[in-house]
């Protein structure tokens, strides 16, 4: 079913306006995600979740996201920080 619909040149340009906003700011986040690898630093899984390490220790680490532990070097998988995230919703 079709709704006729007629707006001016005006709110067709600012319909446009938030469209693109909103799609660069979506390629922009993704672009900054694919920035960071698989298998991170704690100091670079921080960034990825946006924090201070501190708070990222205190925050995520000491609230049961893992870490990987091979050799005494700490990783964190971005998919468990992701995971992590997710959970936290509410």
């Amino acid at each position: 079913m079709e709704i006729p619909l007629t707006l001016s040149e005006e709110s067709l340009n600012v319909i446009y306006g938030v469209m693109l906003k909103s799609a660069q700011e979506a390629f922009s986040e993704v672009v900054q995600r694919q920035k960071y690898p698989r298998y991170m630093t704690i100091k670079n899984a921080s960034g990825y979740a946006g924090v201070a390490v501190n708070t990222f220790k205190k925050e995520f680490i000491n609230k049961g996201l893992r870490v990987i532990d091979p050799d005494g070097l700490k990783r964190i998988d971005k998919n468990d920080i992701d995971e992590f995230m997710e959970n936290m919703k509410f």
